[in-house]
């Protein structure tokens, strides 16, 4: 049975386009890859807000992609989230939240997306799920919301969620593409990796480069008619859109020596290690993780040793060196 046969034909062929296209885009391009994502539910359902955001620890998410109708650009960023907010919500129980869970009580306490002067009426929250040594883990949330209420039927929330699963399998796809990569020796066999401090530096320098000469064209060329310059600046405008996304999502990613070091360790002792980057403590992983303390206290011990450090503090500037 086709996995397209439990949607309306209209809604089944929409999706398929979705899913051909973020196929097809190329490695990198994930600012397009989001507003594939977007514009596709809003030939489903209103959207007035959309967002994707990566969870950093357990403080912080990375917002790579927000929107707000009427075709607004939102900058990415950085988002704090408390342990009593949705995302929190949502990173515990690994499943959609929807507006009538509470009449969107847990939506409204949260940061505001879209027209800060009016409350969303219906709104859809998933979680994304990555590909863990255990099982799928909540890596982020996408939401999309809209001002009109009682919009969002669970044919709609099914679409969302099997997007949802095509863009997190073209991210995984991309991370595996760019490991394999890496399984090439290079420079006396070290393996390259191109997420590092001075490489985020040196693409954001090249970003501002590229920006600077496009305005230095429009600047110093020759005259150009109104509608060739708009078109020139809206796509100096898209390039800043697009560095400032790549950006942000640089911020996510393990760096090369926190790569290295994890190659060291068994999947447990990777699940503690980022556990105490995150900042908890013996008992809080022990709880997290269903285990005993003395058992976290055996593998923080063996993860100490493996990264030569005598310190958890240690242990969270090599994991998180952009914390």
């Amino acid at each position: 049975m086709s996995e397209f046969s439990r949607f309306a034909q209209p809604l089944a062929e929409a999706l398929r386009n979705a899913d051909r296209t973020i196929r097809y885009l190329a490695p990198g391009e994930h600012r397009r890859l989001y507003n594939v994502w977007r514009v596709t539910m809003a030939t489903i359902a209103p959207v007035d807000s959309f967002y994707v955001a990566f969870f950093r620890d357990d403080r912080f998410l990375v917002v790579p992609y927000a929107y707000d109708e009427p075709d607004e650009y939102a900058p990415p960023g950085f988002q704090m989230y408390g342990p009593a907010g949705l995302s929190a919500w949502i990173k515990k129980n690994a499943k959609p939240y929807l507006y009538s869970t509470d009449n969107g009580r847990l939506l409204n306490m949260g940061h505001s997306f879209g027209d800060e002067e009016r409350l969303s009426r219906d709104a859809i929250v998933i979680p994304l799920l990555g590909p863990a040594p255990e099982g799928p883990a909540v890596i982020g949330l996408a939401s999309m919301q809209t001002y009109e209420s009682g919009v969002y039927d669970g044919e709609v929330v099914r679409a969302f969620q099997w997007l949802a699963r095509t863009v997190v399998t073209a991210l995984a796809r991309e991370q595996e593409d760019v490991e394999h990569q890496e399984t090439l020796a290079t420079d006396g066999g070290r393996r390259t990796d191109p997420v590092s401090v001075a490489d985020a530096v040196e693409q954001f320098g090249h970003t501002l480069e590229v920006l600077r000469g496009g305005l230095n064209e429009i600047i110093l060329g020759e005259p150009r008619d109104h509608e060739a310059l708009v078109r020139d600046l809206e796509a100096l405008r898209t390039l800043c859109e697009t560095g400032q996304s790549d950006i942000v999502e640089l911020m996510t990613r393990p760096s090369r020596e926190a790569r290295e070091l994890l190659v060291l360790l068994t999947p447990r002792e990777q699940e503690v290690g980022w556990l105490i980057a995150d900042g908890l403590t013996n008992d809080q992983i022990a709880d997290r993780l269903s285990i005993s303390e003395p058992t976290v206290k055996t593998h923080v011990t063996r993860v100490l040793r493996k990264f030569g450090v005598r310190q958890r503090a240690a242990i969270a500037a090599k994991l998180r060196p952009f914390g």
